[in-house]
């Protein structure tokens, strides 16, 4: 099993991502479970390579998935879908869960030089883990970002309103 994560590691390194994708597929029939977190990476190669059908039955299979791999994939692909209203609600969800991943995706934090070895779910090292996953699906769909970007200045539109509106009340978020 390990052999052949990293030999999908490899061809997806060399930029072979349908040939990474057939073994990432193999090993998850071989061990459903899984432990190795193959599941992450297949989901970013499915939103990378514009695989929504992919993605979906992959999403479905592991719906109890509360990573913020799966929060932020779910919010690409609806966003990929056209379906705004459930990016939206699938974006409120993300951010409830892991509210980091945001700012890596926007740029308003940089990348470490190195990655975290562990993890907690909410953390700011789980959202590098997301952006390891999910960052380059993200980046290849500009349109994704600015979705992103125009939530964001929705939002700080809202809360400049609701300051001007009730001076001295705190913010509601």
């Amino acid at each position: 099993m390990r052999a052949r994560q990293q030999l999908a590691d490899l061809l997806l390194d060399a930029g072979c991502v349908s040939e990474a994708i057939s073994h990432f597929e193999a090993l998850l029939e071989l061990n459903p479970n899984d432990n190795q977190g193959v599941r992450d990476i297949l989901l970013g190669c499915y939103l990378l390579g514009d695989d929504l059908d992919g993605a979906r039955h992959l999403l479905h299979a592991y719906e109890e998935d509360g990573s913020a791999v799966f929060n932020w994939g779910r919010t690409l692909e609806r966003v990929l879908s056209g379906d705004f209203q459930g990016a939206e609600h699938a974006l409120k969800h993300a951010r409830k869960h892991n509210r980091f991943v945001e700012l890596y995706l926007t740029g308003k934090k940089k990348l470490p030089r190195a990655m975290p070895d562990s993890y907690s779910f909410g953390s700011e090292e789980e959202a590098l883990i997301c952006i390891e996953s999910m960052g380059e699906a993200w980046a290849a769909h500009p349109e994704a970002l600015i979705y992103l970007l125009m939530q964001i200045e929705e939002e700080t539109d809202q809360l400049l309103q609701q300051r001007r509106e009730h001076p001295g009340q705190p913010l509601l978020f």
